[in-house]
Formats: structure tokens, sequence, C-alpha cells
């Protein structure tokens, strides 16, 4: 059952919420400030309707999401984990089973044995879940999950509002994405006056970039290529090392990069400590970049997408600027 509007999927995922006893959350691999508010978000009001909860993510959480109101009780996965006993699934901002990571690769056949409701806003996902609340317009999953707690009538203490909030604020850039419209500032508004602390969000968020990974920034912005309407550069593997950045540093250069002037679209090519290389790809209307990175098997959204490819981010440069270039130039 897909459904895009929360009132409509609020009376399946109440019927399957009221039944579970035990519930596992998860997010996609890598987590950002969306997955791990939205992840948080439903802990929380799952611990107050009486559930059992685990809240579960890998391989680590980014350091500026790291006081959020019960991020301390999230376990990490690592391999050998015995998979919990659970009778419910929540899965939150995650578009495919594969972005589990580590986690779907060990336990598939666990995970698509158990019932599971699954609240997404990626434009590439085609429902996994008994229940599916996926709507690609919304701008963030924290927003979608607002408007199901809402639908489902329940209450949304400060704990719940302030990762609701993280999540609102960092998928939208500060309100500064095309997702973002009158529905999205609503939901804000709401959350804060529901005591969100923005505030710490703000301060977590745009004021504490450590020292190392201003290094790495300016390293990758040194190495900066921009032709033809596409913007691109490297973070390899020796470069955090010698700055000593924390993996969430190349978030920060892609940001960046979003605000070259001639960039009608972008990509940050970031070595993986497999040899592998992850793709974060950003475009200005009408180009899509979601579609783009399905030839990958990547996806995400039309203007934020990302993929990972099976080879060096040499070979990587090679292969997808061509391409990208030929995209914009439509």
């Amino acid at each position: 059952m897909i459904l895009s509007d929360a009132t409509a999927a609020a009376a399946p995922a109440a019927a399957l919420l009221q039944r579970a006893r035990r519930v596992l959350v998860l997010t996609h691999l890598n987590p950002d400030g969306d997955a791990i508010g939205s992840l948080l978000g439903m802990a929380h009001v799952l611990h107050a309707l009486g559930k059992q909860v685990i809240a579960m993510a890998y391989p680590s959480l980014p350091q500026y999401v790291r006081w959020l109101p019960g991020a301390e009780s999230i376990e990490i996965y690592r391999a050998g984990t015995t998979f919990p006993e659970v009778d419910l699934l929540v899965i939150t901002d995650t578009a495919a089973a594969h972005r589990l990571g580590p986690i779907w690769e060990d336990y598939a056949a666990v995970i698509t044995q158990l019932p599971m409701v699954v609240i997404d806003h990626h434009l590439t996902n085609d429902g996994m879940g008994v229940v599916n609340l996926i709507d690609a317009s919304a701008s963030s999953t924290c927003e979608l999950v607002y408007e199901l707690l809402v639908a489902l009538a329940l209450p949304i203490d400060a704990a719940t509002a302030t990762c609701l909030l993280m999540g609102l604020t960092t998928d939208t850039q500060s309100f500064q994405t095309s997702a973002t419209g009158a529905r999205a500032l609503r939901a804000a508004a709401a959350l804060i006056e529901q005591q969100a602390d923005r505030a710490q969000i703000v301060d977590s968020v745009y004021n504490a970039l450590p020292a190392a990974s201003a290094l790495l920034i300016g390293r990758a912005l040194a190495e900066m290529h921009s032709e033809h309407g596409v913007s691109w550069t490297t973070v390899t593997q020796a470069m955090v090392r010698e700055t000593g950045a924390e993996d969430a540093a190349a978030d920060e250069v892609v940001r960046v990069l979003q605000r070259v002037a001639e960039a009608r679209a972008l990509v940050l090519f970031k070595e993986r400590s497999d040899g592998t290389t992850k793709l974060s790809l950003r475009s200005r209307p009408p180009i899509d970049v979601a579609r783009f990175a399905q030839r990958w098997g990547g996806g995400g959204h039309a203007q934020a997408s990302g993929a990972t490819l099976q080879m060096s981010p040499e070979r990587a440069q090679a292969e997808v600027v061509p391409l990208l270039q030929s995209l914009v130039r439509g």
C-alpha cells in the first residue's frame, strides 16, 4: 500500500503500530540530519505509546546530530550484531532496501518477513513496506513524520519536535531548496511552537565546523573544475587522512559547490575506503539528477541524488562528467 497523504496513511499505520510490542526503527546508511531526525522522532513517539523501541544506524552518526534528544540510545550496527526480536519495522528516509547497508545485506531474509511501515520523500522509492507513506513533493522525511503524527492525533513533545526540526532544517538547507514551500514552513513553525530547540540546531549545523573539516573543504575546493555548466571535485582517502576530517565534511564541500553561479549541475566524487566512489549530485531545475543517478543504481531527488560506483574517483570522473555535461546541454 503506497500512499502520499498522511491522513490516508494514518489508519493503516495505526493498525500496525497498535499491534506491535517491539519496534525496530532503521534509516539509510551514512545517515544525515533528516535520517536521524526522522528515526529519533518516530522512536520518541513509539516510546510514548508504550512500545519497546530499538533505533539502529550505520556506520556512525554525524557530529551535528549527536546532541539530539535520544541520540545516545541509537545502536550502531556492527558486523555480527544479532538482529533484534521485533514484530514491526519502521524505516525512515530510505529509498531502497539496499540503502540500509550491511543491516540489509546480513538480514534481508528476516527483514522481508516483518511487517513494515516506510516513511520517505525520495522520488525513486517504490514502496517496500506494508504501509508506505511516500511523497516526493515533501521537503523532508521529517515533514512527513510530523504530518503523520498530526493525522494520528499523537502529541509532539519538545524532544520529538527538536528531532523533526533538525531534519526539516538540514534537508531544506535552512529553507532554501526548491521543495521548500508553505507546507514545510508551516510544519517548522508548528514544531517551534512545540518548543523545538531551533537555536541549538542552527548552532550545531552551521557554527560548529571543526578546523580539520575546514582544511578538507579547502583542499577539495582547490581541486574544483567548472566547465560547460558542470562543477566537480574529489575528496580522496588521502585528503581525509591528511586533514583528519570527519566523514560529514564532504557534505560541506557539496554545499559550497552549490553556490557556484556557473554550475547548473555539480558532482562530488568521494573515494571510499573500499575503493569505490560515492557520487553526490546536485542540480538546478529542470535538470533531473535522480534519473541520471539510476544508471549506476543510485537515486534520490530530482535536484539532489547520489550513487556508488565500483571504480576509482579517476575512472568515475572520466565516465560521469561528460554524461552530466551532456545532460546539462539537453
